[in-house]
């Protein structure tokens, strides 16, 4: 899962820091000649981007390169500690670095930028460009796509083809290439939605069809429906722990009901803290309370509503990857779909890219890496392993008789209208009151409209500490 922490350490002097040792000279152009290292070495995280459908690929990456490929995973806290650390001090020791959207405003000065590599044909002598058009376009521009000298930037045309050169000429340019994408998604217990027995009780208490929701009414309705004590059986669940799993259930619903979801826009407006934000913060306050979500919902996260779903405690819940019911659910099957919506769809999504580190001394090499790690042959590949796509055309080319294939229908529908984070340096720290508001809104400790202000208040000292 895309996520962001707050983690001990990563505060202004470090962000300043990269900003220093990022202003760098422009890197001379690509040389395709340039000689190939006997191994590239890349770090890269765990689980959150799937590292074992990456791993998967090391012997053919050694086969069609002629390349070691050397994988250094570390966890999502340790791996965020070490990617900021090794920018700061200028080190060249990796060629190839994963980095989580949060990060990428912090670092984008350190990464190398992509446009002379793409439109390099020695450099990309099977595809044209790395076929970067292949891209969801809203994956791609959230997750690569930059103003170095101004991050708070957004390509204007999100829902365009992604074109380099098109990209290059709005004052932009590319990043890296996107690997792993999470949006969130609504899993259900799709047993009992088709169960006549419960379809007769629904239609008996409310005087209509019971169908997976669609709107956020829908989905309170079924919630309470399913919530059934004598089958010890809540209706969902929701994560209102503090964390960034909160602000991801807040950012949906913001989103959802015609808010911007990205809290922060690129002029530094809060747009949390609005008539749409206390509509969305006090329905997730009014779920959290109603007893129909599990006891202890207000300090869970995503791996607690992932339990809480595949143990049976659950009929629905949203989360971002695909689930597995435990057996001892017996009959128990799972569907998608999109999280509900009110005026609008915008589920939170996030993607990890693979990035250059602008000190390697292999950069072309780690270019032609990352090509090739990032393209549909490879990706289609690793869903055999779950990996999630950003590619258009593995999402097309998945088949129905795959196990996985109502998730990836879901998901690769849900990428293409998520709505990504605010572009800011200190994203871990807004996320992190954002998320205590959310929470306190949730235990009932604070009204939405309180808890939000509040919010307010502190992420605009927070704005000015780190230099907007």
């Amino acid at each position: 899962m895309s996520k962001s922490r707050l983690v001990a350490g990563l505060g202004v002097a470090v962000t300043a820091a990269l900003f220093a040792t990022g202003c760098t000279a422009e890197s001379p152009s690509p040389n395709a000649s340039a000689a190939k290292p006997a191994e590239l070495r890349m770090l890269y995280t765990t689980d959150e981007a799937n590292s074992a459908a990456v791993a998967s690929l090391v012997p053919q990456f050694k086969e069609k390169l002629g390349i070691d490929l050397k994988i250094d995973n570390q966890p999502y806290d340790a791996l965020q500690q070490k990617v900021f650390s090794e920018f700061a001090s200028s080190s060249s020791y990796y060629d190839i670095v994963v980095v989580d959207t949060p990060w990428a405003p912090a670092l984008v000065q350190n990464l190398e930028p992509l446009t002379p590599y793409l439109q390099n044909k020695d450099l990309n002598p099977a595809v044209a460009d790395s076929n970067v058009g292949d891209f969801i376009p809203k994956v791609f521009y959230d997750t690569a796509v930059y103003n170095a000298e101004s991050p708070l930037k957004r390509y204007p045309e999100e829902t365009a083809k992604p074109d380099p050169s098109a990209i290059k000429s709005a004052g932009f340019d590319i990043y890296g290439l996107p690997i792993q994408s999470n949006v969130a998604v609504m899993g259900y217990r799709s047993d009992l939605f088709n169960d006549p027995q419960q379809q007769a009780n629904f239609k008996a208490k409310y005087g209509k069809d019971l169908k997976v929701p669609t709107t956020w009414e829908e989905y309170a309705q079924a919630a309470e429906f399913f919530t059934q004590p004598d089958k010890n059986l809540y209706g969902t669940t929701v994560m209102a722990g503090v964390g960034d799993w909160a602000t991801d259930d807040f950012k949906t619903l913001l989103a959802s009901f015609g808010g911007d979801g990205t809290l922060v826009d690129q002029d530094l407006k809060l747009a949390f803290n609005t008539p749409e934000g206390v509509e969305a913060l006090s329905y997730y306050a009014k779920l959290a309370q109603s007893g129909h979500v599990p006891p202890g919902s207000t300090s869970a996260d995503w791996g607690t509503t992932a339990e809480s779903f595949d143990s049976g405690l659950t009929a629905m819940t949203i989360n971002y990857h695909d689930l597995k019911l435990a057996d001892n659910v017996k009959g128990g099957t799972i569907g998608y779909a999109p999280v509900p919506t009110a005026e609008a769809a915008g589920p939170h999504f996030g993607t990890w890219m693979l990035s250059v580190n602008k000190n390697s001394k292999n950069k072309e090499w780690a270019y032609q890496a990352i090509s090739w790690l990032t393209a549909a042959e490879q990706q289609t590949a690793m869903t055999a392993k779950a990996l999630h796509p950003s590619r258009a055309s593995v999402f097309a080319s998945i088949k129905s008789d795959n196990p996985m294939a109502p998730f990836y229908e879901t998901l690769g529908k849900s990428l293409e209208v998520g709505v990504g984070r605010a572009r800011l340096s200190n994203y871990t720290e807004v996320s992190h009151e954002v998320a205590v508001a959310v929470n306190n809104a949730a235990t009932g400790s604070s009204s939405p409209q309180d808890a939000l202000k509040t919010a307010a208040d502190k992420v605009s000292t927070l704005l000015k500490s780190a230099g907007y």
